[in-house]
């Protein structure tokens, strides 16, 4: 058990607490980021995939320092003062949960009038692996509902919710499972559903860049208006970004191309990009760009979609 003497321990947590410093553990994985503070038994960490995990020393087998700054010349000698012990900080419990709520308008007035609503629910879940620090469990719950009308006539109306699940094998490897639910009036799709499980990696791991990989399976189905009902197997490839550009910027950018098995000409694509500036803390404003493509769309409605939107986010 990696363990230090407790003046050490105080001196370490007032000198790193905004550093990053890289943890090395016994089964070869690595860990960077701030550290919040240290026991003797353990440390808090903030990093780029979790605002606080507890790290156990005895898994700790060596760590990297920042640079060391040089010392200013030692002051004349005076009476030592003997200060009272450090007091020994309580254990922080990780921050498992964090939720994302998003919320849009635009109302234009002209030659023609259009009102456009638009909001976004996220709850997120990452649980680190009791006896592999280094490993998560990672679960992703995501609602969207938009709302547009144009010269009195309905533009936009759907809705949709997703469950993404990731399971670490390792610190490059992971499994995930995606499922997914809605509709969407104006592309005349009355319901849609899609489910499919696949495997990643994690291609990316630094403190403020992240970027995966995945590929898998989606089985979907949709019932559209005045059109067959589709059901159909399509290999999954997707990749997403996470650029902490800054303390107060945040860019995140994601695409899943959906390739039908049985008709590989057919083809879905979802791109999504957004960037994320601090207003106060945790108020953001978001500036975002989304792209649909389907080469099979509802007969009469158009294959490709291009939305840029804004919209206010609060993180809690």
């Amino acid at each position: 058990m990696f363990c230090a003497a407790t003046s050490a321990l105080f001196l370490f947590t007032v000198a790193l607490r905004a550093e990053q410093v890289v943890f090395h553990l016994r089964n070869g994985d690595r860990i960077a980021g701030d550290v919040l503070s240290e026991t003797t038994n353990s440390v808090t960490l903030k990093t780029s995939w979790a605002d606080e995990i507890i790290l156990p020393l005895e898994h700790v087998s060596t760590r990297e320092l920042p640079p060391v700054v040089a010392a200013a010349p030692a002051a004349p000698a005076m009476t030592p003062v003997k200060l009272p012990a450090p007091v020994k900080a309580p254990k922080a419990a990780p921050r498992e949960w964090r939720a994302d709520v998003r919320f849009g308008a635009d109302l234009i007035n002209g030659a023609k009038d259009r009102q456009i609503y638009y909001g976004q629910f996220a709850l997120k879940h990452t649980r680190p692996y009791a006896n592999h620090p280094g490993l998560f469990f990672r679960n992703a719950l995501e609602y969207r509902a938009d709302y547009a009308k144009t010269d009195g006539t309905e533009s936009a109306n759907k809705m949709y919710v997703s469950d993404k699940a990731d399971f670490d094998l390792s610190r490059r490897w992971f499994l995930y499972n995606y499922a997914g639910a809605g509709y969407d009036d104006v592309r005349r799709i009355e319901q849609q559903y899609e489910i499919g499980p696949g495997f990643g990696s994690h291609l990316i791991r630094e403190p403020n860049f992240v970027m995966n990989l995945e590929a898998g399976l989606n089985y979907q189905s949709q019932q559209r208006n005045d059109s067959p009902e589709i059901e159909a197997l399509y290999a999954r490839t997707a990749e997403d970004v996470t650029w902490k550009i800054s303390p107060q910027v945040t860019f995140t950018q994601r695409a899943a191309l959906l390739t039908r098995v049985d008709e590989p000409e057919q083809l879905q694509l979802r791109l999504e990009a957004n960037l994320s500036m601090a207003v106060v803390k945790n108020v953001f404003f978001n500036f975002t760009a989304l792209q649909l493509y389907d080469t099979r769309p509802v007969p009469g409605v158009t294959q490709s979609e291009f939305q840029l939107r804004s919209s206010l986010g609060v993180t809690f």
